[in-house]
């Protein structure tokens, strides 16, 4: 029992220490505290004069009513005074009311804008990380979606974009400049991953597989057990991404996306297929388009 007191009121603490929960908090405090002073109120007042009020407890059930309505209640106060306190107390619940509901589509707002914009801390592990977006993101995608062992797993984009670049609901969206670093990184829990992606930027045309390599040193020496799987637009710089982590280096082309989405599933063809490109140290199919 007590070690479940003491989450409650450590959850508590928590909350509290946030401006916006602080302020629910003491403005559902001050609800409470007009609706019991005001109930006593109407007790004293209406005590006597008024025959529907009998005790503090209908008193309290009453007002409760008044204060959570347009004002139409089950009890009419009859003397100067209940009317009075029914008034000042139905004129600040609908004020309080009013600010709790602010309060409330803020919160939504900037949880949704912080979603869309990927500023969200996510809560999740054993995920999958993509680092960057290309044009072989959504393929890679689609191709995990359709495969029954990854059809339902998390996984989270990290890029340099404006919003999240697919409808998918166990697709977040963590915004990272490139190389990786910083914030971004634990809002996307890389060290909790276990497949990592790393996509090459296409609009670094000359240090895109430098950037590459940046990232999967980061990545390795974040998460030294995750299976980084990188895209190389340079067949001649393999070794460096080798060097820096990289499991498997995918360098193919306009197949890319196809041949990487196999090789994160496991694909034994497509992984003779680029133990066959490493050997040889050459790409397969055309030149990335830019």
């Amino acid at each position: 029992m007590f070690p479940r007191i003491e989450s409650l009121m450590s959850m508590f603490v928590r909350l509290m220490s946030k401006t916006r929960f602080r302020f629910i908090v003491e403005l559902t405090i001050i609800f409470v505290m007009v609706w019991g002073c005001g109930a006593l109120l109407i007790y004293a007042f209406e005590y006597g004069s008024n025959p529907k009020i009998h005790s503090r407890l209908e008193a309290v059930y009453y007002l409760l009513v008044t204060m959570t309505t347009s004002g139409d209640s089950a009890v009419t106060p009859l003397t100067p005074g209940g009317r009075m306190v029914m008034s000042f107390a139905l004129i600040l619940s609908k004020l309080l009311t009013a600010l709790l509901c602010a309060v409330a589509a803020a919160m939504l707002i900037d949880h949704k804008l912080k979603l869309e914009m990927g500023l969200k801390m996510h809560k999740v592990s054993n995920h999958i990380v993509i680092i960057g977006w290309n044009l072989k993101g959504a393929q890679i995608v689609t191709s995990l979606r359709n495969d029954p062992n990854y059809s339902r797993e998390s996984i989270v984009v990290m890029a340099d974009i404006d919003q999240k670049p697919m409808e998918d609901p166990m697709l977040y969206f963590t915004r990272a400049g490139c190389p990786i670093r910083g914030e971004p990184i634990t809002r996307a829990a890389l060290p909790e991953a276990k497949i990592v992606i790393v996509l090459a930027n296409y609009s670094e045309r000359q240090n895109a597989d430098s950037l590459t390599a940046v990232n999967v040193l980061m990545a390795r020496k974040l998460n030294p057990d995750a299976r980084i799987v990188a895209e190389l637009l340079d067949p001649t710089q393999r070794v460096y991404l080798e060097s820096a982590g990289a499991d498997l280096v995918v360098s193919i082309g306009d197949v890319g996306g196809f041949l990487l989405a196999e090789a994160v599933l496991g694909s034994p063809e497509a992984q003779a297929l680029l133990s066959a490109v490493s050997r040889r140290g050459v790409t397969v199919g055309a030149p990335v388009k830019t």
